[in-house]
């Protein structure tokens, strides 16, 4: 048997029906209200177009921005200001808006980029916190404006600062009108800039701003000089010098002024010892002295100048130069004595002499010139083997290179150390004649010992012969020579000591080879009664 299935009943097909078309007029009703939010939503963007031309990653942080002294390098310059609204927020009456609010967002407003260039070069100046104030009126004369950004919170602004590019905007747009744009703070190496100013005439968008050049000049300076005696710190007049760059001098725009090592100019000094560069950039500066007045010498070490502005206060720099000297010293070549009163002839400067250092000094050479020191007179007993001695003063008054130039001359005696020892013993002998003959057997010296040695420092080279105790068959003869140094005369002699010394020696000896051969006969003796 089939069983059929009960059909629905009409009751329940009319609230199907009547559900399907509710749910479809809520979508409708929300879609609807969507389309008109997109709406609203564009309208909205419509409105604000003008002030809106940029689609920042980040939004302005107010923390950020509220000092423009913390953050130097940081501007918030770098990218167009967002404003919300011209005329928003005018507290200050000095400021941009002061001039009339414009209701239409930007309307009869400009929108202002600065750059600042090298005024040499025209490129610009990469270098973050250029400081400036805008004006109203020309020459600085108004009051200082201040300008706003809005979002997230309203921060004003009377300082503005350039990048790290050496550019900015200003925050928000300014109205018709003159300004002048006042420079606050330069970098270092530049001078303040002019006031500029300008006339907003037209309406300038982000995109297509009012731009406003500020040429700022490269700062230089003058290097002074001034020669002076070294010891006397008196005035040296004439002396020139050369002036290269130490490093490359770079300027902050990034132009190479000068390379390493280049020559930029020469300073002449006059009668009264002082001279003066031209105007240079800043940056260091090696000064090297080219030439010197008369009887002085060229200043080998060179001068080291840093140019910025610490040292662009009209500082003077001292170069301290020394005359060309010729020292000499005489000494005896082997105790380092000074020899005293030698006299010396030097060419174009006649005699001179040693002092109680065995020293003098030569001044006032001439450059270009060569010298002769000649020893015309040395004290006895003193001899040398080089008389002469020969230099030259170069152009530059030097001496070998050098401005003092050292010279150390030795003499010599003829010295003869002569001594007498014992032959056993070798010690030096005492009360003993001692006598010292020359060549033709002449006593020079005679005299008793005492166990010291002689020195004879007045002798002639020669043949000379000591004697001790009369003794002539044990002389002992020298050939003094003409040389430095110690030369020994020595003798060695028998003496009463040697041969008493010799005479007990042979006794106990004697007396030792006795004792042992009684031994060995009492030990003999001995074996022959036991056996």
């Amino acid at each position: 048997m089939r069983l059929r299935k009960k059909a629905k009943s009409g009751e329940e097909s009319y609230w199907k029906s009547f559900t399907d078309i509710m749910a479809g007029l809520l979508l409708v009703i929300l879609l609807v209200m969507m389309l008109l939010l997109l709406y609203m939503t564009q309208m909205d963007k419509e409105s604000h177009k003008d002030d809106h031309q940029y689609d920042y990653s980040q939004p302005y942080n107010d923390n950020d921005y509220k000092g423009n002294e913390d953050h130097k390098d940081d501007n918030m310059y770098e990218r167009p200001p967002q404003e919300g609204g011209a005329g928003e927020g005018a507290d200050d009456p000095g400021d941009s808006n002061s001039r009339g609010e414009d209701t239409d967002y930007g309307h009869d407003k400009a929108a202002v980029f600065v750059t600042v260039v090298d005024e040499e070069t025209g490129k610009a100046i990469k270098k973050a916190g250029i400081t400036f104030q805008l004006h109203n009126g020309r020459d600085a004369a108004g009051k200082a404006t201040t300008l706003n950004t809005y979002y997230p919170t309203k921060v004003a602004y009377k300082d503005f600062e350039t990048t790290s590019v050496g550019e900015f905007f200003l925050p928000e747009k300014i109205p018709y009108g003159w300004y002048s744009l006042h420079n606050l703070k330069a970098p270092k190496g530049y001078s303040y800039a002019d006031d500029v100013n300008f006339e907003i005439t037209e309406s300038r968008d982000w995109t297509d701003p009012y731009r406003i050049i500020v040429p700022m000049s490269p700062s230089k300076s003058v290097i002074y000089l001034r020669t002076l005696d070294a010891d006397t710190k008196k005035i040296v007049g004439g002396a020139t010098y050369e002036v290269t760059a130490e490093e490359d001098i770079v300027t902050l725009d990034g132009t190479v002024r000068v390379k390493a090592g280049t020559k930029v100019c020469d300073i002449k000094c006059d009668k009264s010892g002082n001279g003066a560069s031209p105007k240079l950039y800043f940056g260091k500066y090696l000064v090297k002295q080219k030439t010197t007045a008369k009887y002085y010498a060229v200043t080998t070490e060179p001068l080291s100048v840093n140019l910025d502005y610490l040292e662009a206060k009209d500082k003077i720099y001292d170069i301290l130069c020394s005359k060309t000297r010729k020292e000499l010293t005489l000494v005896d070549e082997e105790t380092k004595e000074p020899i005293v009163s030698a006299t010396f002839t030097v060419t174009g400067k006649g005699e001179v002499k040693t002092n109680d250092k065995g020293r003098f000094l030569l001044t006032d050479l001439e450059k270009n010139q060569p010298y002769t020191i000649t020893l015309t007179n040395l004290p006895a007993p003193y001899r040398v083997s080089t008389k002469e001695i020969t230099f030259k003063v170069d152009k530059n008054g030097l001496i070998d290179g050098k401005e003092t130039s050292a010279t150390e001359m030795t003499a010599y005696i003829i010295r003869l150390t002569v001594s007498a020892r014992d032959r056993l013993f070798n010690n030096e002998i005492t009360s003993s004649q001692i006598r010292l003959y020359d060549a033709n057997d002449n006593v020079v010296e005679e005299w008793t010992a005492t166990g010291d040695k002689e020195l004879f420092t007045d002798l002639e080279p020669g043949t000379y012969t000591l004697e001790v105790g009369g003794d002539k068959a044990n002389r002992q003869s020298i050939n003094l020579k003409d040389a430095s140094g110690n030369q020994n005369l020595e003798v060695i002699v028998w003496t009463f000591w040697d041969t008493a010394a010799i005479i007990g020696a042979i006794v106990a000896a004697i007396l030792i080879l006795v004792l042992i051969v009684g031994l060995i006969r009492s030990r003999k003796n001995k074996k022959d009664e036991e056996a």
